[in-house]
């Protein structure tokens, strides 16, 4: 009897380290994408859902409207100051059903002064995470292919650039780290205008072209839960063998 039970011990460690093994695989590997061509016109929610069950959902101040320049389709608001961006008092939201850990985000139509008479435009992002926080992020056109960003990652430029007729397009890789986000709401602020046109200040607008995220799997719980399982496995397992 007592090899029966080291033996179905055995088998249950074998198949809790499998389901940790797998658990670890889905947290690194499921990602889920949000694409602003996939907004329709007029509308002003859309939703989609990732393959393991995590629902995105983006809701804008009023109706969306896309818009496309040299290549790159985003989507904005309709009306406003600048028809199909997002401007000073308009914001777009995105919210999702699980927690989720940002891997890319990508805006465009943001750009440094002069093109079209604008100023150094900046994006405002107010991110709700899951344990709770909440905090501001800017992200600041400082020239053709450069710009700043106030929180984590990296900023790439895509494509032509700030120049006109350009992208004005950029790439912020792992902007929040690795802290898990629910919510997400685009907007923008002033500028920084130039010396010549100090009240020129209130220019900011751009697009959003899409996201990737990776959502937080409730197989985290499941793993730390079969962990505890090991570790009581082993206990008994020792307890037996003396």
């Amino acid at each position: 009897m007592k090899h029966m039970y080291l033996a179905g011990l055995k088998l249950l460690l074998s198949i809790s380290m499998l389901s940790l093994a797998n658990s670890a695989f889905a947290i690194t590997t499921t990602t889920g994408t949000v694409v602003g061509s996939d907004f329709v016109n007029g509308q002003s929610t859309y939703a989609t859902t990732f393959s393991d069950g995590t629902i995105a959902t983006f809701t804008g101040s009023s109706a969306f409207k896309k818009k496309s320049q040299d290549g790159i389709t985003g989507v904005g608001i309709a009306g406003g100051r600048t028809d199909g961006e997002i401007d000073i008092g308009e914001s777009l939201t995105g919210s999702f059903s699980k927690e989720v850990i940002v891997t890319s985000l990508n805006l465009a139509l943001l750009f440094d002064g002069p093109e079209y008479g604008d100023v150094k435009e900046v994006a405002k992002l107010l991110v709700n995470f899951a344990d709770g926080g909440t905090a501001a992020y800017y992200l600041t056109a400082t020239g053709v292919h450069t710009a700043a960003w106030t929180g984590e990652g990296s900023v790439l430029s895509i494509g032509s650039g700030a120049v006109n007729g350009g992208t004005g397009a950029w790439q912020i890789n792992n902007p929040f780290g690795f802290r898990s986000v629910d919510s997400i709401s685009f907007t923008a602020v002033k500028g920084y205008p130039k010396s010549t046109c100090p009240s020129c200040d209130n220019q900011s607008d751009y697009t959003f072209v899409g996201m990737v995220v990776t959502p937080v799997p409730e197989a985290q719980s499941s793993a730390m839960m079969l962990a505890g399982l090991l570790f009581m496995a082993g206990l008994y397992i020792r307890r037996i063998k003396a």
